[in-house]
């Protein structure tokens, strides 16, 4: 091997490293919050083709894709925007979630029990309006409300984090002029192992 092709080669590899290292650095700092059954975000961000069947087909439009900002590996990939609309794991459809049935690769994998769960709500009670809005909203009565503190309460053992709470919350429409749409009740994944809470 000549001198010349060794500084290449370990040109490369050094190359190779920092951008992997940029990678890891520029990926999202918090965990995304992902469509029924991508729970393993290591099978998602691995298996995803970016094919966008799953945003296509969703029928209450609360899939959106990653971009840049949530990192780069995540760019493309499937995450879901509550303010655009909510999961009901396609209630309507004997089959299931439709988003998980399109996945041409197993990105998104029907595996019970994790896949009947997103997440789980949590409520910044400075944000809250004391509407009351979502607590009819709650199709699985994980929402109950408190006379005393005129505020939301979250059972987290109901909750599956389809999002409709958070879907009707007006807060970010009222008094909030950062530019930030934060509501108060937020689903957040899950951040145990395999999904379990």
């Amino acid at each position: 091997m000549e001198r010349r092709d060794f500084c290449l080669g370990a040109a490369v590899a050094v190359g190779l490293v920092a951008l992997g290292g940029t990678v890891r650095a520029t990926a999202a700092e918090a965990p995304l919050l992902r469509p029924p059954g991508g729970f393993d975000e290591d099978t998602l961000v691995g298996s995803c083709v970016r094919c966008d069947r799953c945003r296509s087909i969703c029928p209450r439009n609360c899939i959106a894709l990653g971009t840049l900002e949530d990192g780069w590996l995540n760019a493309e990939t499937p995450l879901l925007d509550f303010t655009r609309g909510y999961c009901d794991f396609c209630a309507d459809d004997p089959a299931g979630p439709r988003c998980i049935r399109v996945c041409p690769t197993g990105a998104l994998r029907d595996s019970l029990p994790e896949a009947a769960v997103i997440g789980c709500a949590v409520l910044d009670a400075d944000l809250c309006v004391n509407c009351y809005k979502c607590v009819p909203a709650c199709a699985y009565e994980a929402l109950a409300w408190d006379e005393a503190t005129q505020l939301p309460v979250v059972g987290p053992q109901a909750c599956n984090g389809c999002g409709a709470c958070e879907y009707v919350c007006p807060s970010a429409s009222f008094g909030y002029y950062d530019g930030s749409t934060r509501r108060a009740l937020a689903v957040e994944p899950l951040r145990s192992e395999g999904g379990a809470r």
